[in-house]
């Protein structure tokens, strides 16, 4: 056998045991692509070194995957300088981080998306992107450059002309295009009452190209166009209605109206979108996890009808599991990560859990090694499968 196919066959079957050695460091699965992770909930991590004072920081970043109901950690990873200075996360979408820091001069914080925190992302060199700072809110108070989630069209990975949708306190949503034809973005200010988009949720349609937003009663659809210009196009508003609603007891409807109530929109990989109401019920978040569903009562999930946009109450959904947190909603079907629950919803936030949509029961998760979980923080975000 010749030396050089000797050394073509040695450096193959190098590769192939890294590419091994990284499957059992993210503790991946079986399923139709063994080159795809779990949906993952990362709720911490863990510095090594003064991040103030050494150069190199080393980190650990730890995730709950739900298909197997214990921890994974990746190790090892380097600690980017921008997540040094007063780092504060705004939410996370495809996988990617926004978050505020500090700047050089210490005078006003920056905008960044970051992948440090996928599974696949690199270890020794994460990546990390500025955005423009957000447009100046004249007259209006400080809470509300305060970031309540975030929604991309793509990973930067999957194209260099993504937007950002980043939604703030108010009616307040800025828009950034990094890699499009004007690189500078303003703020749109919603022209409904505040009391109607006030901590609402943003999400972005990849079958529409569209950002959307409803009211925190979920009456009332706003969306606008991804492919915005400098100028901005401004937003549409719809009325939403909503039909077959499930038959409770009078005693049930007084449970849900003393709950908080958030509203979600998500789309299933088909293009279905759904409207969910979150139920949750005197529970303030704490610092650490305890994997228990405590404050949630309840979820209502609404099919969209495309032609006409009508909201219909249902309790299946298919194969399809829902993802919902601090993070940008998103679906899976279920049979694609044996040991996922179709026809439920994921959960964390209120509570950590999985709901079944057809018997109206959360199930608290039950991790197999719960002592891992008692650092955890509550920035937990939820990351969809990502491919290696």
């Amino acid at each position: 056998m010749s030396s050089s196919l000797i050394l073509s066959l040695s450096a193959k079957l190098s590769s192939v045991r890294k590419l091994a050695l990284r499957y059992q460091t993210l503790g991946m699965f079986s399923s139709s692509s063994s080159t795809t992770t779990n949906p993952y909930l990362m709720y911490g991590t863990t510095i090594y070194g003064n991040p103030e004072e050494d150069l190199h920081v080393r980190s650990d970043i730890h995730y709950f995957d739900p298909v197997k109901e214990n921890e994974v950690i990746v190790r090892d990873k380097t600690l980017p300088m921008e997540f040094r200075k007063e780092c504060v996360l705004g939410g996370m979408s495809h996988g990617w981080v926004v978050f505020k820091a500090r700047s050089d001069d210490k005078k006003d914080k920056v905008l960044y998306i970051s992948d440090y925190y996928t599974p696949c992302g690199s270890k020794s060199n994460p990546k990390t992107i500025p955005l423009h700072p957000m447009g100046q809110q004249l007259g209006r108070p400080a809470q509300y450059l305060n970031i309540t989630n975030v929604a991309m069209t793509c990973s930067p990975d999957q194209s260099n002309d993504f937007a950002v949708a980043v939604n703030c306190l108010g009616p307040v949503i800025n828009f950034f295009r990094p890699g499009g034809k004007h690189k500078y973005s303003g703020s749109v200010h919603f022209t409904t009452p505040l009391q109607h988009f006030n901590q609402s949720k943003v999400m972005y349609s990849k079958r529409d190209e569209k950002f959307y937003t409803t009211s925190v009663n979920g009456q009332f659809l706003v969306y606008y166009d991804a492919f915005f210009e400098e100028d901005m196009t401004g937003s549409e508003v719809h009325e939403l209605r909503f039909i077959n609603h499930p038959e409770l007891a009078q005693s049930e409807w007084e449970i849900l109206d003393s709950c908080s109530k958030t509203v979600h929109l998500v789309e299933s990989p088909s293009g279905q979108r759904f409207l969910i109401k979150w139920y949750a019920q005197n529970h303030q978040p704490g610092k650490k996890i305890t994997f228990l569903c405590r404050g949630t009562k309840r979820f209502m999930v609404f099919r969209e009808e495309e032609e006409t946009r009508v909201m219909s109450y249902t309790e299946d959904i298919g194969d399809l599991c829902i993802f919902l947190g601090n993070s940008e909603p998103f679906c899976v079907k279920a049979s694609s990560f044996p040991g996922l629950n179709p026809n439920s919803i994921y959960f964390a936030g209120d509570g950590f859990g999985v709901y079944d949509i057809a018997t109206r029961k959360p199930r608290s998760f039950r991790p197999k090694s719960p002592a891992a979980f008692s650092r955890a923080s509550p920035a937990f975000q939820w990351i969809p499968p990502m491919s290696l």
